[in-house]
């Protein structure tokens, strides 16, 4: 997910959750009736919480992090993602990359769709095609502007050229940025693949039975699928924004699986008798975003006096108990298998600049800025994140000393991420996913000047010609050790003039009920048809 230009549906992939209104019509409570254990239903329905809702089941449409958590078991990509971050088979059993330009993939012989219809090679054109086309106002278009032509070169192979090299383009065929579909799907139900009428058709382990946008997802098992037989007949996905309500859910035996458990709440989690909560880096980065074309964050002397005030390591602490790092930059350390060995990582890391929590550097930068006495602005949370709103309050309490008031504002999901398309405020609190294991993938989003202007992904607004000049030659670069050179060196120079000042590197619990469980847990164990990988306990 590295290709420029980006579209403004490409700004959906910020938001680490979709907002939600409705809960569960019922729950259990924290007792059953008579004293008895709390009894669930059958084990061949799996339960599962989401904590937002989603207004499209195509990824497509509506980037969010669970709209991949439901679209994964219903859709496959050409490449997948293994427990590593690294690039696995899924579609295509086998693929090369016969030149700078050329990619060459082997579709897997035996795949059919949950409708009993086999997969092609012009099924995968077809797919392929939704988001390379011209004129294609896809959320995933942006992954494929650099490509030139895409054939079905055999009965079973995709052939895909490039205009230019670009080292990121092997990910693009990967979850993140392609889901296969049929083309009689997509000539049949057109603009309303996603609804609650035209569904999904996918090779997944699962079909979509039924959607209630704001309320949940019901999905049947694909007893086609090539991956073998999924464990469970029927999964049952609601979307429970209340964290107390998903609480009470788990409690009452209602649910098998429960995403995003807050970090305040853990304690209370792992008191349900069963319960096992799993943990693990979920490749999120949460930075402060300044628009430098905008007074007075067009001064640095004000973003590193803000910068200077922001203590990462209290709210990473107290605010997320522990359970995240302090980012020291964009891409996350492990995204860099395969690019930089961890020594040239953990190397490279500590030669960026920091802007540690010091309020009395802040004072001094502030003091040598345009706007000494201070100003006021405003500074926007989506509201599925409030982990986001309490730093940012933390923030806004440590300006007052600088004579900077910056009022904290809560505002629904869809707003945020128009509000970040539109590039209109000075600061702004970024949230974004990895899909991939490439460090260029938010580099080049946050960092490039042609993501620059309205429904851009560079909400910064930051333009400079070096660090530009070094993401392209690292996007063409076929060797990659001298890759992941240039993508530092890109880094080093845009940290020096503070256009974001990276928060934290998140990580996530999910709870699993007591019927269920899973060998391997890791940052990209959703990335993928999760629920085939479920045991029971």
């Amino acid at each position: 997910m590295t290709e420029l230009p980006l579209s403004r549906r490409s700004l959906l992939r910020a938001a680490a959750l979709v907002s939600g209104l409705a809960a569960l019509a019922a729950c259990g409570s924290d007792d059953a009736p008579g004293g008895a254990e709390p009894q669930r239903q059958s084990q061949d329905v799996l339960r599962v919480a989401l904590p937002s809702s989603i207004g499209s089941l195509d990824a497509a449409k509506e980037s969010g992090i669970m709209n991949y958590v439901v679209a994964l078991l219903v859709q496959e990509a050409l490449v997948g993602v293994g427990s590593d971050g690294s690039l696995q088979p899924s579609l295509a059993e086998s693929w090369t990359r016969k030149d700078a330009t050329t990619y060459v993939y082997t579709l897997r012989k035996g795949v059919t769709f949950s409708d009993g219809s086999p997969m092609t090679a012009a099924d995968v054109l077809a797919s392929l095609d939704l988001h390379a086309k011209k004129g294609s106002t896809s959320g995933f278009a942006y992954a494929y502007a650099g490509v030139e032509t895409i054939e079905a070169t055999g009965d079973a192979e995709i052939t895909i050229r490039l205009k230019n090299p670009d080292a990121s383009f092997a990910w693009t065929p990967s979850p993140g940025t392609l889901l296969v579909t049929s083309e009689k799907f997509i000539q049949a139900t057109g603009e309303r693949i996603g609804t609650p009428e035209g569904k999904l058709l996918g090779t997944g382990p699962y079909k979509v039975a039924e959607f209630a946008p704001d309320s949940h997802v019901t999905l049947e098992r694909n007893d086609g699928w090539w991956g073998g037989k999924a464990p469970f007949r029927q999964i049952r996905i609601d979307f429970i924004p209340e964290e107390s309500t998903r609480l009470l859910a788990m409690r009452g035996a209602e649910l098998d699986v429960a995403l995003n458990v807050p970090a305040e709440q853990i304690d209370q989690w792992k008191t349900i008798s069963g319960v096992e909560l799993r943990t693990a880096a979920d490749r999120s980065l949460v930075t402060l975003a300044f628009n430098t074309a905008k007074a007075p964050w067009d001064d640095i002397h004000v973003r590193k006096a803000v910068a200077h005030a922001i203590d990462r390591e209290g709210v990473v602490r107290s605010v997320l108990r522990g359970h995240a790092q302090v980012a020291a930059t964009i891409p996350d350390p492990a995204q860099w298998g395969g690019v930089l060995p961890p020594d040239e990582v953990t190397a490279l890391y500590a030669s960026i600049p920091q802007y540690g929590f010091d309020l009395a550097a802040a004072k001094a930068e502030l003091a040598r800025s345009a706007t000494p006495q201070g100003f006021t602005d405003v500074l926007s949370y989506p509201s599925s994140g409030p982990q986001l709103g309490r730093a940012a309050l933390t923030l806004a309490q440590n300006l007052k000393s600088l004579g900077i008031t910056l009022e904290v504002k809560e505002v629904p999901l869809e707003q945020w991420i128009a509000d970040l398309g539109k590039h209109a405020s000075g600061i702004y609190l970024g949230w974004y996913f990895a899909t991939t294991g490439d460090p260029a993938e938010y580099a080049q989003q946050l960092l490039h000047r042609s993501a620059r202007g309205e429904n851009g992904t560079n909400i910064a607004e930051y333009d400079d010609a070096e660090v530009s000049r070094l993401l392209d030659e690292a996007k063409a670069s076929t060797d990659d050790a001298a890759r992941g050179k240039l993508l530092g060196q890109a880094l080093v120079k845009a940290a020096a003039d503070v256009p974001y000042q990276p928060l934290w590197w998140g990580e996530a619990a999910t709870a699993f009920g007591p019927a269920v469980t899973t060998g391997e847990f890791g940052p990209y164990f959703f990335v993928g048809p999760w629920a085939a990988n479920l045991t029971a306990r």
